[in-house]
């Protein structure tokens, strides 16, 4: 998950007048971010897993349910800003 420092700003309209084109540009910059934040997701837990699955350790097993249990927190966020997001962009 990002740290507060470098979590990126979704740009929403800036008046309740905001003319198609805004809405569009804003709508296009915040499917970019969500698909950045899916990609990286998915990468890095799939790494997690097949790396798992290579192992024989115990600790293989617990380490890919953490790391799916971190992504599943993950999208739950996503998935509440990009609500939140549509709901101002949404008139």
């Amino acid at each position: 998950m990002s740290l507060p420092s470098n979590v990126p700003e979704l740009v929403v309209p800036q008046t309740d007048a905001a003319d198609e084109a805004e809405i569009s540009r804003c709508l296009e910059g915040a499917a970019e971010l969500v698909q950045g934040f899916a990609e990286r997701g998915a990468v890095s837990a799939l790494d997690v897993i097949l790396a798992a699955g290579g192992e024989s350790a115990p600790g293989a097993a617990d380490r890919a349910r953490q790391s799916a249990a971190a992504v599943l927190q993950q999208t739950a966020t996503l998935q509440d800003e990009v609500s939140h997001f549509l709901s101002l962009t949404n008139k």
